[in-house]
């Protein structure tokens, strides 16, 4: 139990949003273990003495009694069949680990067709759909366009619900910054190839529509499989031509969709240029013609009310927002001079054309731009490698430089964090195993049951048709306590009858054989509570979590526990044989040394 415990602690150090997920996971088994424990020595103990009175009282004597308990039970095929087994392993060590070590090493390869995500998806139906207006689109055509697409939504196949909802202030969920609109729909329980149907659906609303930009956001998950490029340069044009650059490799790559990015968009812009001369003869600022042209800002009260209470209330006249057309009909807005006469803005000013990005950002004090995509392929790591390859080929302006974020930076920045975590686990429990036996040989042999887990974790991922994410590397974190474990049950008992004066590899057998029951029992108990999650059987969100860990687990645990049987009592014998032959050597040394000194004595 003290293992096990030790196993989650270092998940307390991982930072982020997998250490905000995970922790509440950890402390439950870090809790429910230690009240385990605490039933371990004190309820069972009491129950079974309870349970072997009442045998006692239904006649049998006593001397029965101890006769039953303290008789040896005959083994069984099963036992009988391991110990042929273990006696020919160790009879051929080397055979026997090379096997095991090129199984080992084979499954490694299975990697690249599992693939490497971050979260898996819930498998949730629902599909998310974003739109994003042009830049100059106006509140009441988002409206218009929106209307349109609910028509184009209510009537489509398996859509159950529809809502959907238009925002002025940017929506955090698409990464709009401006007006934008967003639909949910909900799927049948039953509709198969939800995202096959999201790609549907935005290729029809795009269609829909001739100005703005249709997307989805994956909604299934912690986090969308969107990657992310940041693109730094010294001036708005050279990012522009980068952020182009790279939006024509992705959209050439069908691991991807809904490209978009906050570089290439541009609003028109008109610069008008200001005749100071006429401007001076008119009594006319260049301030002046601003603040009327200008809709931003409040308009001055035109009285002041007190209330009863004393408090001063301020009274606005509502007036209608201008808004111009073209060009045209900026150039014939009229200003109002001081003398109290009309001039045409084309006539006390040049209005020159010009375009200006939809956004200009600084990070870490640079100016750049980003570029975002929707990840299509389950294995994420394969698919942005291949793309970062393509990008570190481009031939991009002076000083442009590429940086990668979004789904891809959190897998590196998660798995290093869990793969510190792994290594610490199992450096605290080396250190609680070489404190609990006295040594560090027997720890030793101990944690080379570990390795294996990577087999059927592996091969079970892909049976599966999980990836390796997150989830599963929480599931190599319980793996190393109930793996460990069972590997404790068989060297402690090694290490007994080696006490009583049984030769080790006697006591090998003899404990592989008494202690098989037991570590099947531990195995067979832990897979088939797992099961259920494995299978995914108890639906909807949960999955996010549980089914990529179950397989993991239970994939490990078989592969696990039958070559722990077989490789860590020869890892054992091997080290306590090599302890042996140093300790004789040794007694061999310090006896010739005695014979010296009486030499040089005499």
């Amino acid at each position: 139990t003290i293992v096990t415990v030790a196993v989650f602690l270092p998940l307390g150090l991982v930072e982020g949003q997998i250490g905000e997920l995970f922790l509440p996971f950890a402390l439950a088994v870090v809790f429910a273990l230690l009240a385990s424990l605490l039933v371990a020595v004190t309820v069972v103990p009491m129950v079974a003495h309870t349970l072997f009175r009442k045998r006692l009282d239904r006649g049998t004597s006593e001397e029965e009694a101890k006769k039953y308990v303290h008789k040896e039970e005959k083994p069984s095929k099963l036992a009988n069949f391991y110990k042929r087994v273990l006696t020919w392993s160790l009879s051929h060590k080397i055979i026997t680990f090379v096997i095991a070590l090129a199984l080992l090493i084979g499954s490694l390869f299975l990697v690249p067709s599992i693939g490497v995500s971050f979260i898996p998806s819930t498998g949730e139906n629902m599909v998310v759909a974003s739109y994003s207006p042009e830049p100059g689109q106006t509140r009441e055509d988002i409206q218009e366009v929106a209307d349109k697409a609910e028509e184009l939504l209510l009537d489509r196949n398996g859509v159950e619900t529809l809502q959907y909802t238009i925002s002025s202030g940017g929506n955090p969920l698409s990464g709009s910054t401006g007006d934008s609109a967003l639909f949910y729909l909900g799927y049948s329980d039953d509709y198969e190839d939800i995202q096959s149907e999201t790609e549907a659906v935005v290729d029809d609303l795009q269609a829909l529509t001739d100005q703005g930009e249709w997307g989805s956001i994956d909604m299934t998950g912690t986090s969308s499989n969107t990657t992310e490029y940041y693109i730094y340069g010294n001036n708005v044009e050279d990012i522009q031509t980068a952020s182009q650059q790279v939006i024509d490799l992705i959209e050439n790559d069908d691991n991807f969709t809904n490209v978009d990015s906050d570089a290439s968009e541009q609003y028109d812009k008109y610069t008008i240029v200001a005749n100071q001369e006429e401007l001076a003869q008119l009594g006319l600022t260049a301030a002046q013609v601003t603040a009327q042209l200008s809709n931003i800002g409040s308009q001055p009260s035109i009285a002041t009310i007190q209330n009863d209470d004393g408090d001063a209330l301020d009274v606005y006249v509502q007036v209608a927002n201008e808004s111009f057309e073209d060009k045209e009909d900026l150039e014939n807005t009229t200003i109002q001079t001081s003398l109290g006469t009309e001039v045409a803005l084309n006539e006390i000013a040049e209005i020159e054309d010009g375009q200006s990005p939809n956004t200009l950002q600084r990070r870490d004090e640079k100016l750049y731009g980003s570029v975002s995509a929707d990840i299509t392929s389950d294995d994420i790591a394969t698919a942005t490698s291949g793309l970062q390859e393509e990008i570190d080929n481009l031939d991009l302006p002076d000083g442009v430089s590429i940086d990668q974020g979004g789904v891809s930076e959190q897998i590196n920045e998660s798995f290093s964090q869990l793969g510190l975590a792994i290594l610490a686990a199992i450096a605290i429990v080396y250190f609680v195993l070489v404190l609990t036996f006295g040594g560090a040989l027997a720890p030793f042999a101990i944690l080379f049951s570990l390795p294996f887990t990577v087999i059927g974790a592996l091969v079970g991922l892909l049976i599966g048709g999980e990836t390796i994410s997150v989830s599963s590397l929480i599931g190599v974190l319980m793996l190393i306590g109930i793996v460990v474990t069972n590997a404790i049950v068989l060297v402690d008992r090694i290490i007994h009858k080696e006490k009583e004066g049984i030769p080790t590899r006697e006591a090998i057998l003899e404990a592989g054989a008494t202690r098989l029951r037991p570590i099947l029992m531990t195995a067979i108990a832990t897979i088939g509570a797992l099961a259920p999650l494995a299978f995914g059987f108890e639906g909807g969100g949960s999955v996010l979590i549980s089914k990529g860990l179950g397989i993991t687990v239970m994939g490990g645990l078989i592969s696990s526990t039958l070559l722990t049987l077989v490789i860590v009592p020869i890892v054992y014998e091997a080290t306590t044989r090599f302890s042996m032959q140093e300790h004789h050597k040794a007694e061999r040394q310090r006896r010739k040394e005695r014979k010296q000194a009486k030499k040089a004595a005499k």
